[in-house]
């Protein structure tokens, strides 16, 4: 009966939903609303304290990295033990990924640390990796999404074309896809929504790349990235063609190889019966860059277009990735310093933050040994075409220098 009164009694208040079993809890909780708020705002608390110790967690890395770049660049530790535990081996996914003649895999090892050129500015250098750490912070807590890339690595196949993006990737603005993803020339039916879905998270402020050197000999390739963005830029990395085509032999060869076949040595497939150039083998192709770049011309203006020396980027890669950067419209970020130079193996390593990338210790496949006469042949085959391409570009490569 009293359970019942409190009931008719609660319904005057609003409290449709209390019934005959719950009016006690009702009357617990409505006649104690000082409880009531209290658990509210306890659960409200709960809420916030999950937010914020998701949102820590997930911050975590960047504040360590600051901590170590700190701890390197203040407390006299050496190089290569601070960041023993934070650089990783790059996989190549198409056998182009080093500054070297064939690109081979980069890795992180500085052989035995003897580097010619001096530490960067300590407090500069961190500061730059305190703020980029900031920024880190800011870009998480904005939104993110799949953006269709509004630059190309379009070619060329044993150029070095991964090192470049590798460089690349140093940069904060860059958003760069891992893998070749043969849109323009294999996967095109699948469609924009398909590639967008294989492109990186990215900002707005940021700029989305993607590298497959197929595109550049691609027929179809210059119209299709036309239908797509008819304002993309486009990155071209070239490099002596002659020494290209031994390069990319070499990797055929290598291939074959590997799957228990043998390939034909390299002048019996670079040079017809008559003992002239087989200009039919796909390897010259692929090294008449003037012929390919014409076709992209068709659609995109020069201005479009930017030609990396891939010869230089080996030697002296600063002044390269600075152009790039100027090419892309990018913040100036990237440094001399950014490129250390390893007397011990010849090359250079990326320093970029708390990773360093070098070359492995071969610097890529040894080259075959090529007939003399041969090798005249190419490089007399190739320099007309390389004549051309110099003019139609307004800039000189040592390529038809003897």
């Amino acid at each position: 009966m009293r359970r019942a009164q409190q009931y008719h009694r609660y319904l005057k208040f609003g409290l449709r939903k209390c019934t005959m079993q719950t009016a006690g809890i009702c009357h617990w909780l409505v006649g104690r609303r000082k409880v009531l708020f209290f658990l509210l705002a306890l659960i409200l608390f709960s809420l916030m304290f999950s937010a914020h110790f998701s949102y820590s967690r997930h911050v975590h890395k960047v504040i360590c990295s600051v901590k170590q770049a700190n701890k390197y660049y203040f407390g006299g530790e050496n190089l290569q033990e601070v960041f023993k535990t934070e650089t990783q081996d790059v996989v190549d996914t198409d056998g182009d990924s080093s500054f070297s003649e064939d690109n081979e895999a980069l890795n992180t090892s500085f052989g035995n640390g003897q580097i010619s050129q001096s530490r960067p500015p300590a407090r500069k250098e961190f500061n730059n990796l305190f703020s980029h750490a900031k920024r880190a912070h800011k870009l998480e807590r904005k939104e993110l999404r799949r953006r269709l890339p509004q630059a190309l690595v379009i070619g060329v196949r044993k150029c070095g074309t991964r090192a470049l993006l590798e460089m690349m990737r140093m940069h904060p603005d860059i958003a760069a896809a891992n893998a070749e993803q043969h849109f323009f020339d294999e996967n095109y039916e699948h469609g924009y929504e398909w590639y967008r879905k294989r492109m990186p998270f990215s900002t707005a402020g940021q700029t989305t790349i993607e590298k497959t050197p197929s595109y550049f000999i691609t027929r179809e390739g210059p119209l299709r990235v036309k239908k797509m963005n008819s304002s993309i830029q486009l990155i071209v990395i070239v490099r002596d063609p002659t020494i290209r085509t031994i390069s990319d032999y070499t990797q055929i060869k290598q291939t074959m190889a590997s799957h228990g076949k043998v390939a034909k040595p390299f002048e019996e497939l670079v040079l017809t019966e008559d003992g002239e150039i087989d200009v039919s083998y796909k390897a010259i192709q692929i090294s008449l860059y003037q012929k390919h770049l014409e076709s992209w011309l068709k659609y995109f203006p020069m201005e479009q277009i930017h030609i990396v020396d891939g010869d230089k980027l080996i030697n002296d890669p600063y002044p390269e990735m600075k152009a790039v950067e100027k090419f892309l419209k990018l913040q100036d970020y990237i440094k001399s310093y950014n490129f250390v130079y390893n007397s011990t193996k010849g090359f250079y390593c990326i320093n970029s933050e708390i990773v360093t990338k070098c070359l492995s210790e071969n610097k890529g496949r040894p080259h075959p040994d090529v007939d003399e006469n041969v090798m005249k042949k190419l490089r007399d085959f190739f320099k007309p075409f390389n004549t051309l391409f110099f003019e139609r570009i307004g800039r000189k490569f040592a390529w038809n220098e003897d």
